[in-house]
């Protein structure tokens, strides 16, 4: 090899090491881009040519010819994550991307998530490409990937079709037959327009032991269909007490569980698992289409109560005991709601996009899909932290956080970038003594040329 091969093996360096530098340089100045995922030049030899002349059985003689880059490589490890203010910032916690689409419908996959919302409703990138997922439609998740959009429409009003009331009635009232008190509840429910009404029950202790009365009314309305009428003798009185309309006598056991029911020849029901339902209609005031028919049910020992799925009846299910505590509800929910508006969103580990309304509905939106790649590395950059798939990548395969292999979502959060600045100093440290010593190479070469020409000369 001459010295004008060693002057191109060493312009092989200062290129190499030029790039290198580009490299560097592209690191660091993407220290606080999000989602950044930092690079690294791969160097590898030029192939080595064999020198002619003596045999050498033992080594080959090569003495190289120069180095380049033979790639750059994408190092796709996790960022630090940082809160910050904005419910729909989204950071990766393990593998995988959010994937965006443009309006000429291409996709990209990113690992920045400041996400906003558009004029539309749209969740969309600082790019405004829109971010893809599984919309909720019908209250299903549809299986097809789609933009995901926030609707700003209102939540209609829902009916109440169950109410669920856990309640202990004072055993010291009617085991020792004292002189007690009425124990009233009340529960507020919904109708059809989201008209919100008083459901009141009053329970009774009578002088029987381990017996009380109830009666309900709602807003006072009047029942048109169905009710009953039952006597009780009243604690210290000798003249029984009649109550008509929503009405019943309960008798508990020795252990304080419901043992039976009367509801004094209102109109009754049994279903597929034994349980009585007494059935009463009332009329309300704002012509609302529900709830205007009631299902009241107090089961007894060892009975399942199914939930209440028709459209226009609200079950009322009363799980009474009768234990030696004050009267008082333990627990008490009913379903339906008024109308409501949008005032806040929320998106969980596993990508749920959760709308939290002004009437304290919470609804699952859509889901954010999360696209794994078999080779992430083999993604090419397009810029504006944002990659495309391509032979050396695969195809994506998306699906719901969490699973998978998918890492999870962090709302609040923005995953920073990888670079390592104090490796990005050394490395450029290195790079510039490279460099710097591929051109004494050079140099050198250039003096033993003058000294060639002028001893010739």
């Amino acid at each position: 090899m001459g010295v004008l091969s060693s002057m191109y093996v060493a312009t092989s360096g200062l290129n190499a090491m030029g790039t290198d530098m580009s490299v560097i340089g592209n690191n660091i100045t993407n220290l606080n881009t999000v989602g950044f995922k930092q690079g690294r030049a791969v160097f590898a030899n030029v192939y080595g040519q064999t020198m002619t002349g003596r045999s050498n059985t033992v080594n080959t003689s090569q003495p190289g010819s120069g180095v380049y880059v033979d790639a750059i490589q994408q190092e796709f490890t996790q960022g630090s994550v940082q809160a910050s203010t904005n419910a729909l910032d989204l950071a990766i916690q393990g593998n995988g991307f959010l994937t965006v689409r443009s309006k000429d419908g291409q996709k990209f996959y990113t690992r920045n998530g400041e996400l906003a919302l558009d004029k539309t409703g749209r969740i969309v990138d600082t790019s405004n490409r829109a971010l893809q997922g599984y919309m909720n439609k019908n209250g299903k998740i549809q299986p097809i990937l789609s933009d995901i959009r926030v609707p700003q429409t209102t939540v209609p009003p829902k009916a109440t079709q169950n109410v669920f009331s856990r309640i202990n009635l004072d055993a010291g009232m009617t085991e020792k037959l004292k002189e007690g008190r009425e124990f009233e509840k009340s529960s507020n429910i919904f109708d059809s327009l989201g008209i919100q009404h008083l459901l009141t029950y009053k329970f009774i202790p009578t002088s029987v032991a381990g017996q009380w009365a109830f009666q309900a009314t709602m807003d006072g309305a009047s029942l048109t269909k169905g009710g009953g009428s039952i006597s009780y003798p009243p604690l210290g009185r000798k003249t029984p007490k009649t109550l008509k309309g929503m009405v019943g006598l309960i008798q508990f056991d020795g252990n304080g569980i419901v043992k039976s029911v009367n509801y004094g020849g209102s109109p009754l029901k049994r279903d597929a698992n034994g349980v009585v339902h007494a059935l009463y209609q009332t009329t309300l005031a704002d012509k609302a289409a529900t709830p205007v028919s009631f299902d009241v049910v107090i089961p007894t020992k060892g009975q399942t109560i199914r939930p209440n799925r028709i459209n226009g009846v609200t079950q009322q299910v009363l799980q009474l005991t009768q234990f030696n505590a004050p009267s008082s509800t333990i627990e008490e929910t009913q379903d339906g709601h008024k109308s409501g508006d949008l005032n806040n969103l929320a998106i969980s580990r596993d990508g749920k996009i959760v709308g939290s309304f002004s009437n304290g509905v919470q609804k699952v939106l859509g889901v954010v899909s999360i696209a794994s790649f078999n080779n992430p590395g083999g993604l090419a950059s397009v810029g504006g932290n944002a990659y495309i798939e391509s032979i050396a990548s695969g195809v994506p395969n998306f699906g719901r956080p969490g699973q998978g292999g998918r890492g999870a979502l962090l709302s609040n959060s923005l995953e920073l970038s990888t670079t390592d600045l104090g490796r990005q100093m050394v490395d450029m440290i290195t790079a510039e003594r490279g460099y710097q010593a591929s051109a004494s190479i050079i140099a050198t070469d250039n003096t033993i040329l003058n000294t060639l020409l002028t001893r010739i000369g």
